[in-house]
């Protein structure tokens, strides 16, 4: 079966994923989450990629990125999971590949890259690692509220729009994570990240796909069945 086309639009906005091979640690001790996130930024500013927010877990991380070619974002993964995995055998003595295949990618609405935002950063408190989003190190949530200085991220425009002042636009974010998202919203943004769907309104579906539906389509896993009922994510609107 052949691969399925990655949507990409260049400067617009994509949640990324990557996973371990088996669940197992990606990261087994604190230098490997430096190193990866250092190596991420470096990666990101060579191969042109903005990235928003991120968050690093044991077996998987996320990011926020609008990459500003078509192949930006596949030169910049290639680049980083190839280092990383030499690193990381070379480290801890492990043989064969680390990650579970291909880096999963979502394409998201403009008007809903803050919630995908929101999804990455709360992913520590979503799996149980954390209680608050403040207390993981290893995300771009501290930036975001003025804890932490991490100039090489860049913040996207929608966050800008949060405040007229560093303060302001910290403060609305903080209240905006606190106020968390439903669980519909949640699932909607992990089932579209897992098939490598767009995340998009009804309407931006329109113009984007020219009203092509088997793009936002998400079909079950495993072998088709007899006259199936397409199962569909039910986007909710900006």
């Amino acid at each position: 079966m052949a691969r399925q086309a990655r949507i990409i639009i260049p400067g617009q906005a994509m949640h990324i994923l990557v996973r371990s091979n088996h669940r197992e640690m990606l990261f087994q001790e604190q230098t490997d989450y430096a190193v990866y996130l250092d190596w991420l930024r470096s990666a990101a500013a060579h191969f042109s990629v903005a990235v928003h927010a991120y968050v690093l877990m044991p077996n998987h991380a996320h990011f926020l990125v609008s990459p500003k070619e078509a192949n930006s974002l596949a030169k910049l993964m290639q680049s980083l999971g190839r280092r990383y995995a030499q690193f990381f055998n070379q480290k801890h003595g492990h043989l064969g590949s680390i990650w579970e295949g291909r880096f999963r990618s979502s394409l998201i609405d403009p008007n809903y890259v803050l919630r995908c935002q929101r999804y990455i950063e709360l992913n520590p408190v979503r799996s149980g690692l954390e209680s608050r989003p403040a207390d993981c190190q290893w995300t771009s949530y501290a930036s975001h509220t003025g804890v932490r200085a991490e100039s090489w991220l860049q913040d996207h425009p929608l966050f800008w729009g949060l405040g007229n002042t560093p303060f302001e636009r910290q403060m609305a974010w903080a209240d905006f994570v606190k106020e968390g998202a439903t669980h519909r919203e949640d699932r909607e943004i992990t089932e579209a990240l897992l098939r490598s769907k767009p995340w998009v309104s009804p309407e931006f579906a329109k113009v984007l796909f020219k009203g092509d539906a088997e793009v936002l389509r998400i079909r079950p896993r495993g072998r088709p069945v007899k006259n199936p009922v397409p199962e569909t994510i039910q986007i909710k609107g900006s």
